[in-house]
């Protein structure tokens, strides 16, 4: 890191080009299901491809995001793997991937509802499946959209160069403001 720093590469690089790789690596492996689950399992195909595309975007922008947010606020990779298992784990099971998010409670439905994964199959349903949503497709689109960029921006702010300075410019708690468009959104859907 040092070197990075001395050399002058930007910070917004350091966290930009994981991002940027983790969406990449995403679009690759999406493309790959879509259009080979069909041959394999006789899965649907996308009946929108271009709300797919922007669905998966969405999707790419908040997980990336939060994935390098965690990255950054994680004082030892023991601490990233139990954080990312916090948040990804409860996503995978509530978040309509195991479960749909109809066969839940309600109480269950009000939680799931802070994961990003509840709001991405709610958004794939809605928009790209032809299904019927639970709640508002485009609304979804959008908390993902703007829990993705606010984590990003959070990264850039949190980001400190030597892990070894107990000075930051901000609490790691701070990070905890990316889920602050999936609480609005279960106050105001």
């Amino acid at each position: 890191m040092r070197s990075y720093k001395i050399n002058g590469v930007p910070a917004a690089s350091i966290l930009l080009i994981p991002g940027l790789t983790t969406g990449l690596h995403l679009a690759v492996v999406a493309l790959l299901i879509t259009f080979t689950a069909p041959l394999l399992f006789a899965a649907a195909m996308p009946v929108n491809g271009l709300n797919f595309f922007i669905v998966l975007a969405a999707l790419s922008l908040a997980c990336s995001g939060l994935g390098l947010l965690i990255g950054v606020v994680s004082p030892s990779t023991r601490l990233t793997v139990l954080y990312s298992q916090i948040v990804f784990i409860p996503s995978m099971i509530l978040g309509g991937l195991m479960l749909p998010y109809s066969m839940l409670p309600e109480a269950a439905q009000t939680f799931a509802q802070l994961m990003p994964a509840t709001h991405a199959m709610n958004a794939f349903n809605g928009l790209a499946m032809g299904a019927v949503a639970d709640f508002n497709p485009w609304a979804s689109v959008g908390m993902l959209a703007s829990s993705g960029m606010l984590a990003f921006g959070l990264a850039l702010y949190l980001f400190s160069w030597d892990s070894k300075n107990n000075q930051r410019r901000g609490h790691p708690s701070l990070a905890l403001l990316a889920f602050v468009p999936y609480v609005a959104g279960i106050l105001f859907l």
